[in-house]
């Protein structure tokens, strides 16, 4: 049986709330502190994606804010991919809530997918690919 400090989905967890924490109160550094510098993160809507530290802290100063939408964490599934490697993927269920045109607060689903590798710096992403669409069937 796996210890709890190996387990994947409980890792995935920990870095999906430190990052819902750091996203949420605008704390940019915290959130880059969560990637690895050669990470490829895709976030929802067209043309959100960085494939370089320069393009990822663009994305993130812009999408976390104090005033920002929401997000909560509402369930991952995560296996380790090699453990040879130490590298987790996963599957995170979010909340998303925002303020629509009418001022009337909307919740959105969105899902990710996730790829952490274990560095000498703690678990960080190195795919981070969120997308808004169809929640999926019961």
């Amino acid at each position: 049986m796996a210890r709890a400090a190996d387990d994947p989905t409980a890792i995935a967890k920990t870095v999906g709330e430190k990052f819902a924490a750091a996203c949420g109160s605008a704390d940019v550094p915290a959130v880059l502190a969560l990637y690895r510098n050669d990470a490829r993160v895709v976030y929802p809507g067209a043309g959100e994606s960085a494939s370089t530290r320069e393009e990822l802290t663009k994305m993130v100063t812009s999408t976390c804010s104090k005033n920002g939408p929401r997000l909560t964490l509402v369930g991952y599934k995560a296996t380790w991919a090699d453990n040879a490697h130490t590298v987790i993927a996963s599957l995170g269920e979010w909340s998303l809530l925002t303020v629509g045109a009418d001022g009337k607060q909307v919740t959105t689903p969105v899902r990710a997918t996730e790829v952490l590798v274990k560095t000498q710096k703690g678990w960080k992403y190195v795919v981070d690919h969120a997308s808004i669409g169809v929640p999926p069937a019961p």
